[in-house]
């Protein structure tokens, strides 16, 4: 399947079956509720669930950056799963992250499950990106 076109406020945006949103005007690619660190967060509750659940969500991800190579990278919330998900993050996880934000500007949206910046990571924080005529939020 390939992206479908939407148009938003005069914009053609793309929204990608994998579930991304690109858009090319502005080489902008924006992912939402990424819940990194849910499999701990549950497993610190004592459900037995395996700690592979960012690791798979970047493997997803990492290839679309890839394919769109946007010049921002804009994580529009809820990107972990609690407000200490990112000191779970496995070291190798965070390093990926890490490389990412190497190859474009990361900015994370805050959510209500992360109301805070993640701790250790790179990256811009905002509660809202204004990128006219469109706002970005949680």
């Amino acid at each position: 399947m390939s992206a479908a076109p939407i148009h938003i406020a005069g914009e053609l945006l793309m929204l990608d079956p994998e579930g991304v949103l690109w858009w090319p005007a502005r080489r902008l690619l924006a992912v939402a509720d990424l819940h990194l660190e849910k499999g701990s967060s549950i497993a610190a509750r004592g459900s037995l669930i395996p700690p592979y659940d960012s690791r798979a969500t970047l493997d997803r991800l990492i290839p679309l950056v890839r394919r769109y190579r946007p010049t921002r990278l804009v994580a529009l919330g809820d990107s972990f799963h609690d407000r200490h998900g990112a000191a779970r993050l496995p070291r190798e996880d965070a390093a990926r992250i890490a490389a990412l934000a190497r190859s474009v500007e990361l900015v994370w949206v805050l959510g209500n499950h992360d109301p805070a910046p993640p701790e250790g990571l790179p990256g811009a924080t905002t509660e809202a990106l204004h990128e006219a005529p469109l706002t970005f939020l949680h």
